[in-house]
């Protein structure tokens, strides 16, 4: 991160994707309060000491403090008063209750990350995520778990949003970003990344079990942005609103229909063209598996005559086959075993989750008591007893 507008892009992507239905309520007090203050732990612990704590279990360590010591030490740096001053009208102006609320919406949703594993994984610096850094190249794969789908999305969205501002960029290696299931994660930006990343070399895959589930998640204007700014869509048998509009999307096309009307006394033909649909919603609901519709796109001087279809993609079974015996195992990054032989993993992530505990307390300690020694933040303290 290099400005606080950093932090506030962070926090707004984990706090969205915690909750939902904030999405379509952006603006609101309650929604952008606790994003705030948010942002503004996260870039205390971006300035203090070097960044060195600056992680996301130590932000939610953080703000689980009380919060006359979180307000105390935030307010004695002078670039995060502005973002803190909300909070501090609410205190001095004795609406505790207003200020209840506003700690407290940003706590809640927060609590459900609080998971020793979790903290293991957002912790560390054991790799960047410039994945199309030139000198160090890099696959990253991270996958969600249906059982805590709600918890981990916010993470994956974090990172996602990172990573997004880190390969959106000149001068990097080709790379692609595929994300499947993706209205199960909330993708800050992610319409500007389709319209943007291909002049930056970047490709962009979304994979989605219907159209429905991303007006439901994004909200439908954004929804609709992302549908019309895909430039290649692939889709096998869908329904409903989802199958007209791809219908409409493939466009109509002429055709010549020829009538005959036959009576006792002669035969009469009508011949008539008709605009109809190209690929009809009742064909697209209606396909057997490996039939696939879509349209792609075409490059300046690479016209592609064919650009929507509708067929059969043929699987050579015999191939993935051979190709997957062939995978090599995923080398063991991090060992856990011990000279006993035993796997200590567990133990591990337990002592990474205390000790990261005991840094945020050690944390408020220390700057309480540069407060309490330096005469031009003293007076910050007082506020505190009153």
């Amino acid at each position: 991160m290099s400005d606080i507008a950093d932090a506030y892009e962070s926090a707004y992507v984990i706090l969205l994707n915690l909750n939902k239905t904030w999405i379509q309520k952006q603006g609101d007090f309650f929604v952008e309060s606790p994003i705030i203050l948010l942002a503004a732990i996260i870039w205390y612990l971006k300035i203090f000491d070097g960044g060195r704590y600056c992680t996301f279990p130590h932000a939610i360590e953080l703000l689980n403090k009380p919060y006359s010591d979180v307000f105390t030490i935030l307010t004695s740096y002078r670039e995060l008063e502005n973002y803190l001053s909300p909070f501090m009208d609410a205190w001095k102006g004795g609406a505790m209750e207003q200020l209840q609320g506003q700690i407290a919406s940003a706590k809640i949703p927060l609590s459900r990350m609080i998971s020793p594993s979790l903290y293991w994984i957002m912790s560390g610096d054991d790799f960047t995520l410039d994945i199309n850094n030139p000198e160090q190249p890099k696959v990253l794969c991270v996958g969600n778990n249906p059982d805590r789908q709600n918890i981990y999305s916010a993470a994956l969205g974090l990172y996602n949003a990172r990573i997004v501002k880190l390969v959106n960029r000149k001068g990097k290696l080709k790379s692609s970003i595929l994300v499947d299931e993706v209205p199960t994660i909330y993708f800050r930006g992610l319409d500007t990344l389709i319209a943007t990343a291909r002049s930056n070399k970047v490709a962009v895959c979304l994979g989605a079990q219907d159209f429905s589930q991303l007006v439901r998640d994004y909200g439908e204007k954004e929804a609709r942005v992302i549908q019309n700014t895909i430039g290649n869509i692939f889709s096998g048998q869908v329904v409903g609103e989802t199958a007209k509009n791809l219908s409409e999307r493939f466009g109509k096309v002429l055709q010549q229909r020829k009538s005959v009307n036959m009576t006792k006394e002669d035969t009469s033909t009508n011949i008539s063209t008709q605009l109809d649909s190209l690929i009809p919603a009742s064909k697209i609901s209606n396909l057997s598996q490996g039939m696939f519709v879509g349209s792609v796109s075409d490059n300046f001087g690479e016209t592609i005559r064919q650009k929507i279809f509708h067929a059969r993609i043929m699987v050579d079974n015999a191939g993935v086959e051979a190709e997957t015996r062939a995978y090599r195992p995923i080398p063991v990054i991090t060992d856990f075993t011990g000279e006993d032989g035993r796997d200590h993993m567990q133990e591990e992530i337990e002592r990474n989750y205390y000790r990261i505990k005991e840094e945020v307390g050690d944390i408020i300690r220390r700057e309480l008591l540069r407060i309490e020694n330096d005469p031009n933040l003293s007076h910050l303290l007082e506020t505190d007893g009153e």
